[in-house]
This record gives structure tokens, C-alpha cells and sequence, in this order.
């Protein structure tokens, strides 16, 4: 996890497959929580290669905003609305 540091800068995040067996969650629950770390500027997503820690003063920042909610919260939330849907 990359606010605790146990993904340190640099280090290649598991790919989506170990991320759904490790988490218990549904592949599109991965997939959108990348594209939202994404789009918080948190990893850097190399097409064909994997996903990155990213080392930038803005992951500070980005870290900040999205610590508010811990993660283990955000995927109850989601895995009750794909039971649901």
C-alpha cells in the first residue's frame, strides 16, 4: 500500500490479478480504484508494463485527500453496490 510505504517509490504494484484475490474485490472494483489513484497522480500506469509508485511532490498531496477514507471503507461501499447491481 503506498501510504503506509509497504510499495515504496518506484516499486511495480501487483498486477490487477493478485490485487482481486488479495483484496476480495471484483475486477472492475481494481480497475476503477487504479484510474481514480491515477487521476490523483499516485501511480504512474505504463501501458504494457504495469503500474508504479510514483515520486512526485503532488503524492503528498494526492495521499492527503484520498487518506480521509480508508481504503477497507471505500471497498465495502463498492462491493455492496456490485452485489446490488
Amino acid at each position: 500500500t503506498i501510504a503506509s510505504g509497504e510499495w515504496p517509490v518506484g516499486r511495480r504494484i501487483p498486477n490487477e490479478t493478485v490485487l482481486v484475490e488479495s483484496l476480495g474485490v471484483g475486477r472492475n472494483t481494481v480497475r476503477e480504484a487504479v484510474r481514480a489513484l491515477a487521476h490523483a497522480g499516485l501511480p504512474d500506469v505504463r501501458q504494457g508494463d504495469g503500474t508504479y509508485v510514483r515520486a512526485t511532490s503532488e503524492v503528498s498531496g494526492a495521499l492527503r485527500r484520498l487518506c480521509g477514507a480508508e481504503l477497507r471503507e471505500v471497498l465495502e461501499v463498492r462491493r455492496a453496490l456490485e452485489v446490488e447491481g
